[in-house]
């Protein structure tokens, strides 16, 4: 099933993100585990995931450009079948694949060119419940500002959170989550601030085979 909605987003982002700690950490894999399956449709096909799309967030400062492209994919594993519900509830999907890149233009006065800054990222976790939506993955290339996001061992992770509802029932809105600070347990994977800004140019598509 495909939900579409127009780009309208909010969310204050500075050129220089603020590094900030999110409590918790990527949970450690259990040998006693029983082996996965995939999720299955009730046409007996692999559960697939996605989200695609491009937009502009609301922001504070009118002129500046906040940009968020994104095109992340995942297929669901489970313990059983019942992995996900009939409202298309469920965890991570266990194979993701994709990439997003965030974007910020600063315009500058008195003919100087403008501030560009930007980070691309390789999708490394998808959750899809419903209309929400959560993405992270590492930074793969950056703009001068996120450098230091780049040369970290390993690169450091970030974040996008996701409310893409149905036709005429309200705006999409997105988050941010940026990097945890250099030296601090970072961001865990799937784990995404609440989607609170707006999306005022262009739109998501959501993907999810289960509904």
């Amino acid at each position: 099933m495909m939900l579409t909605s127009p780009m309208r987003l909010a969310i204050p982002l500075v050129l220089v993100v603020a590094t900030m700690g999110v409590a918790g950490g990527p949970a450690s894999a259990d040998s006693d585990r029983p082996a996965e399956r995939p999720v299955v449709t009730a046409a007996g096909e692999p559960a697939v995931v996605g989200i695609r799309g491009a937009g502009r967030m609301d922001y504070p400062k009118e002129d500046d450009e906040v940009r968020i492209f994104v095109d992340a994919r995942g297929v669901l594993l489970g313990d059983d079948q019942d992995a996900a519900d009939d409202e298309g509830e469920g965890g991570p999907a266990a194979r993701s694949w994709g990439t997003f890149r965030i974007q910020h233009l600063v315009p500058q006065t008195d003919g100087r060119p403008p501030l560009f800054n930007w980070g691309d990222f390789k999708v490394d976790c998808l959750r899809v419940d419903g209309s929400e939506v959560a993405v992270t993955g590492r930074i793969v290339e950056a703009g001068p500002y996120w450098q230091e996001f780049l040369e970290r061992k390993p690169t450091a992770r970030m974040g996008l959170g996701f409310h893409i509802p149905a036709e005429g029932d309200g705006p999409a809105r997105v988050s941010i989550t940026p990097p945890a600070a250099a030296g601090q347990p970072e961001v865990p994977k799937c784990s995404v601030r609440p989607p609170d800004a707006e999306v005022v140019e262009g739109g998501y598509s959501v993907m999810d085979s289960r509904r």
